[in-house]
């Protein structure tokens, strides 16, 4: 099957401050919105650490870096965020030195709602939330270190999830799954925020959702074909490039806004910019349901 053609990048690359001096780490940063991601902070002056299922792929990406801005500090380093031991040795071995960003990009689709991941959570919610909080949590000394940033990755399907006491368990949808996960990234983000503030932490928390774009998981459940005639139909269809702004946006601002996104097509593309919440995210108590949650499934604590 033909692959999709390239939808073509319509904005202007974003402006980013220097960032000489910062460690950045982005997981799923072989590809689409993590490589762009990867590439544009390395570009500003960062070291970047690549965490990658695929170590081909992700020393693929450091040779584009390396060729884009000669010079650039990046690594590579395996980590399986559907394995709460991979990414305990993950951690273990970054989070040596002060991360001044953590990028939770890395995610998945699935057609298989019986699926799981090595520990038996739904896969799913297991690696496009868990994965990401245990991660946070394994990497908070160092992020404390550096005062630094979390972004999660947000979706539009997040308006469709939903957090209650029975969030994490099999739901027999992956559609579901998917949008309880990315509503779960972010009230994450939201409810670490307040918690760091609260505490006196220096760690700031906000959550992005690049839009409608195209990359290897909004192609994996479908063929390329429909996905490029239905962003031709609806002209929303975004780059990977463009839909890495809302992004990079979160994670540079000096004085976050809590949620970024595309600001035309209804949130499917556009210039960046702060968006409202999902509905699902302002629920009284659902940030208080979503730690204790990730704490009981994971085993991992979080305290700012």
């Amino acid at each position: 099957m033909a692959r999709a053609s390239r939808v073509p990048d319509r904005l202007a690359p974003l402006a980013l401050p220097a960032l000489n001096g910062k460690q950045v780490v982005v997981t799923g940063g072989s590809a689409g919105i993590g490589q762009v991601c990867a590439l544009a902070l390395a570009a500003a002056g960062a070291t970047v650490v690549l965490g990658v299922r695929n170590l081909a792929k992700g020393q693929t990406t450091a040779g584009l870096i390396r060729a884009a801005t000669p010079g650039a500090q990046v690594r590579v380093e395996e980590i399986e965020l559907g394995s709460l031991a991979s990414i305990n040795a993950f951690a273990t071995r970054v989070g040596t030195t002060p991360i001044d960003l953590l990028i939770n990009n890395a995610g998945l689709s699935s057609n298989d709602p019986a699926a799981t991941t090595t520990d038996g959570l739904e896969l799913l919610v297991g690696v496009n939330y868990f994965g990401a909080y245990a991660l946070t949590c394994g990497l908070w000394p160092a992020l404390t270190a550096a005062a630094g940033r979390v972004v999660m990755l947000g979706s539009l399907m997040a308006t469709r999830g939903q957090i209650n006491a029975e969030f994490g368990g099999p739901t027999g949808s992956t559609t579901r799954s998917y949008s309880d996960s990315k509503l779960a990234a972010v009230l994450f983000a939201s409810e670490l925020h307040q918690r760091c503030q609260r505490a006196g932490s220096p760690v700031t928390a906000v959550a992005a959702h690049p839009g409608w774009a195209q990359t290897d998981i909004f192609t994996a459940n479908g063929p390329p074909g429909v996905v490029n005639w239905l962003g031709k139909l609806f002209g929303a269809l975004q780059s990977p490039a463009d839909g890495a702004q809302p992004v990079l946006m979160a994670a540079t601002t000096a004085d976050p806004a809590p949620y970024y996104g595309p600001l035309s097509h209804g949130g499917l593309a556009g210039p960046a910019g702060a968006v409202a919440l999902p509905r699902g995210a302002l629920v009284d108590g659902a940030g208080a349901t979503i730690w204790k949650i990730s704490e009981q499934l994971t085993g991992v604590t979080l305290r700012p």
